[in-house]
């Protein structure tokens, strides 16, 4: 009978560890629940209420998350007439875009990308600039997915249009004008996502190089892993970093790069880390380094 316990409890580790490895995953705790797991996405799968949307700019018909929508990756999301390059759609364009996906009010979308989250990051803030709620992200997106070991599908149906409403919310953009009247307040961070090549000068992407006034300068992809699978960073982890900028809770936060494309990545890690007062600068370098009466810094 001993002998019959010893091999039971021996079979059951090794069940444990060899199903733990077969569906690794990474779960960690952040101060706004805006992220979620491939396990837990795994739970959700044809529901009617969840809207998986792939960000992906290519790959989605080699393999994608069961029932998911495509919608494209970040360029979809570019209004293509606007004078500042990669510029977002507008209110009504976005609205249009989501119902076309199946997007409804009352929808919960959870989002993915190849893994690092960016392409993802952007629609996050674009979905929550037109004051949708129910957001989240796939930690470590369809890497984690594959990683994990979870099912994939190749085939797609068209989806439902959905009954999305678009309602801007202006508190979470910013103009040329907030970014002049924030720098030199103490109270306003400006973090600037791009490269440290880009923020030096020695970079350049527009018809002037260097930074915005004071403005601090932390890449985005130190916000994710840099090996493995492409998961957020622990909460510890980004709060020090942050602070090591100046960014503490009690501050207000501008984010931008040179399209809001890792601004938005920017953005999302900060609403992650439960930043209410944060903004996006949508012009971004883009703007502000193309523009002859703005101030540079090098």
């Amino acid at each position: 009978m001993k002998h019959s316990y010893s091999f039971i409890l021996f079979f059951s580790v090794i069940l444990l560890t060899f199903g733990f490895l077969a569906k690794p995953t990474f779960s960690q705790t952040y101060p706004n629940d805006l992220l979620i797991d491939e396990a837990s996405a795994s739970e959700l799968l044809y529901n009617d209420d969840v809207v998986f949307v792939d960000m992906r700019s290519e790959g989605f018909s080699d393999g994608h998350i069961p029932g998911a929508v495509w919608f494209g990756g970040a360029p979809a999301l570019v209004d293509t007439s606007h004078s500042i390059e990669h510029f977002l759609v507008d209110s009504s364009k976005f609205q249009s875009l989501m119902r076309m996906v199946g997007i409804n009010r009352d929808s919960r979308v959870i989002i993915y990308d190849g893994g690092n989250s960016l392409a993802a990051a952007r629609l996050f803030f674009a979905l929550e600039l037109n004051k949708h709620e129910d957001i989240q992200i796939l930690n470590g997106g369809f890497a984690a997915w594959e990683a994990g070991g979870f099912s994939i599908s190749n085939s797609s149906e068209v989806p439902t249009r959905g009954n999305f409403t678009s309602a801007y919310d202006d508190t979470r953009t910013c103009d040329v004008r907030i970014i002049l009247e924030a720098l030199d307040n103490e109270n306003i961070v400006i973090l600037d996502a791009r490269s440290p090549e880009e923020y030096s000068g020695e970079t350049v992407r527009a018809e002037r190089g260097g930074h915005i006034p004071n403005a601090v300068n932390l890449e985005w992809r130190n916000f994710v892993e840099a090996e493995g699978v492409p998961y957020f960073r622990s909460a510890e982890e980004i709060t020090e970093m942050l602070a090591n900028i100046g960014i503490t809770p009690e501050k207000q936060v501008i984010t931008h790069c040179q399209t809001n494309v890792r601004g938005s990545h920017a953005y999302f890690t900060l609403r992650l880390m439960g930043y209410d007062s944060v903004r996006a600068y949508e012009g971004s370098w883009s703007e502000w380094g193309n523009r002859a009466d703005t101030p540079v810094s090098n």
